[in-house]
């Protein structure tokens, strides 16, 4: 069974309607979908190529119901959540990942800032040094689509290159590791269709950084003045 015909079988089974699915080289592992007259289409990240049945079945489920809007039930998603959420996964990919995400410079020490100095104090200051070190990453995107990024799988923590200048205070990076540093202690929660990553625990912890106010106001700053953005934005996980 190819991909586009398990994704009709799931299809069938909640409204019917003509459903398409194709595999697609994304950088990251994502997909997508178009609705046409009731129709969808989907892109299926080619990091799934191989992927079991089992999986893709689930990955139909879950990718159908968000498209559809409808809740995925209960159980039916975890077989593809659990296999994409797995170091096992990534390790057979990351070759593939870092290739395709040439916008990283995995050297730690900036223009300006030094990312390993940074995760060494919060680490220090915040998590009594517990934390393994993962792969510090300059990231070269827009400011406006994120500020940092941690893929717990592939062990890298990445921080807009923005951040990289003299004007830029450094307790602004040190917040954005401590932002990235939490989603590797706190534990998200299963939403509808989803996962929450910033939860009550996750706020809460997050504005027990010293300078939390006056961090988030810099990044807001730098957000807004962002080419072609003109609001600002809070940083989110990657994965």
């Amino acid at each position: 069974m190819d991909l586009s015909d398990k994704f009709r079988s799931v299809n069938s089974q909640l409204v019917g309607g003509r459903v398409s699915a194709r595999l697609h080289p994304y950088k990251e592992l994502k997909h997508t979908w178009r609705s046409y007259d009731g129709g969808l289409t989907f892109k299926v990240s080619d990091y799934m190529r191989g992927a079991p049945e089992d999986v893709v079945e689930s990955l139909a489920w879950f990718l159908i119901c968000r498209a559809r809007e409808k809740e995925c039930p209960r159980g039916l998603s975890s077989r593809y959540l659990n296999h994409v959420r797995s170091t096992e996964f990534w390790a057979d990919r990351r070759s593939v990942y870092l290739s395709r995400a040439r916008n990283l410079s995995f050297r730690p020490r900036g223009s300006a800032h030094d990312l390993a100095a940074a995760f060494e104090y919060v680490n220090s200051c915040y998590f009594d040094g517990k934390v393994s070190v993962p792969d510090l990453v300059w990231a070269r995107e827009s400011p406006s689509r994120r500020m940092g990024f941690y893929h717990q799988p592939l062990g890298i923590l990445a921080v807009n290159r923005a951040l990289d200048s003299e004007r830029v205070p450094r307790y602004v990076l040190e917040f954005v590791v401590y932002h990235e540093m939490l989603h590797g202690v706190t534990e998200p929660e299963d939403g509808l269709n989803h996962r929450v990553f910033h939860t009550k625990e996750f706020r809460a912890r997050e504005r027990e950084f010293a300078r939390y106010e006056e961090a988030q106001k810099w990044l807001s700053r730098i957000a807004s003045s962002s080419k072609g953005n003109s609001r600002a934005t809070s940083i989110v996980p990657q994965v």
